[in-house]
């Protein structure tokens, strides 16, 4: 999980205009800068919420991230505090993929 000190990022991220990259510190306290290449809105109607997604490429490797590929990550909040929270659920990552193919 990255935790997000600035909600800078979550505003860039939320802002469907913004096209700027992202810096943020990974969970080994690298640099990286991430290019947005979506947000998807998912409502789950088995836990009958709706929940946020980003789907970010690194454009530099770290520990972490590898810029061949893309991370989706579920947009966490707690209290005014938020999170980058790694999705790994294979049938979500497949639901999400379909949602972002369908966006193009």
């Amino acid at each position: 999980m990255i935790k997000l000190k600035k909600n800078e990022i979550i505003n860039m991220l939320l802002d469907k205009d913004n096209k700027d990259n992202i810096m943020m510190n990974d969970n080994f306290g690298e640099i990286v800068t991430f290019e947005q290449y979506a947000t998807i809105p998912y409502y789950d109607k088995y836990l009958d919420k709706e929940d946020i997604y980003c789907i970010l490429h690194p454009l530099n490797k770290t520990k972490e991230f590898d810029p061949k590929y893309v991370y989706p990550f579920l947009v966490k909040k707690d209290g005014n505090d938020y999170s980058l929270e790694a999705v790994d659920d294979e049938d979500l990552l497949n639901e999400l993929d379909k949602i972002y193919n369908e966006m193009e």
